[in-house]
């Protein structure tokens, strides 16, 4: 009698498993048979290709994903074009390239059957081109200052100089001095130098602000920053003088309707500055 009772429950233990596994096998089945309706009425149609790559029942999170996959290997900035002063020449600039993942994803989702969808690639235009550098050729004003000094000094004179040279400011453009020329450091090839109340690196740059600070206004440009000295300085008459540090700085406007260009240089404790226009 045990025997019986332990082999009926033996069989209805087996019995319920595989109730249990063909219940599990039945709603697979389902949820599986659903997807495939799902993706036959709201996917991608038949023989669809992105590039060549099947797209084919995908869904639109899908399609996104491969798109921005794809797009990683696509997708560069312009360049604008530069003037290379080691060499003395202007390097062209370079057309960017940017996937509309938007786009790609609506022309693959609205695709008939067996079409070959395309990635929609935009192209990005540089706001500098070399026509843009050949094309400024009028100077419009000229500044000069002798301020003298030790090495250090005038290292950093013609370090930050160096740093302007060539700058391009689009109309409505603003000149950051700080921005351009800092930061001021032992690896930027500045060098320590007499400042107002001690040493520090960079000493002496203010007389390189100064300098474009009066082209600037020669020029009739916006002057959007300015602060002067503490004490007076002898390179400039009182009053036309501009002081930078890490917290201060000088800047102007292109308020032109054209490009503009710096030209500058130092040696010797002099500096000069150029503003050119087309």
């Amino acid at each position: 009698m045990r025997r019986l009772k332990l082999t009926t429950f033996s069989a209805f233990k087996i019995t319920s498993i595989l109730l249990v596994v063909i219940a599990l096998i039945l709603i697979a089945y389902f949820l599986n048979f659903g997807n495939r309706i799902y993706r036959h009425f709201y996917g991608v149609k038949a023989g669809v290709t992105l590039n060549g790559l099947p797209m084919e029942k995908l869904l639109a999170a899908e399609v996104r994903k491969k798109v921005e996959k794809m797009a990683l290997a696509i997708d560069r900035a312009p360049r604008n074009a530069r003037y290379e002063q080691s060499t003395d020449t202007i390097i062209p600039e370079e057309v960017g390239l940017q996937v509309d993942v938007d786009a790609t994803v609506k022309a693959v989702m609205e695709a008939e059957k067996g079409e070959k969808v395309e990635l929609v690639v935009l192209r990005l235009e540089p706001e500098i081109t070399a026509d843009i550098f050949h094309s400024i050729n009028k100077k419009i004003a000229s500044f000069s200052t002798s301020g003298g000094g030790g090495a250090g000094r005038t290292d950093n004179l013609y370090v930050a100089a160096k740093y302007m040279n060539g700058t391009i400011l689009a109309p409505g453009d603003v000149f950051s001095f700080n921005k351009v020329t800092g930061p001021r450091t032992f690896e930027r090839g500045y060098s320590m130098a007499p400042v107002v109340g001690g040493m520090g690196i960079g000493g002496g740059v203010c007389q390189v602000a100064t300098t474009i600070y009066n082209a600037a206004l020669q020029a009739n440009l916006e002057i959007v920053e300015r602060h002067p000295h503490s004490i007076r300085v002898g390179y400039v008459p009182p009053g036309r003088d501009a002081t930078v540090t890490n917290y201060i700085d000088f800047k102007f406007r292109n308020s032109t309707d054209k490009f503009i260009q710096i030209r500058s240089g130092a040696g010797g404790g002099y500096v000069w500055v150029q503003l050119w226009s087309q």
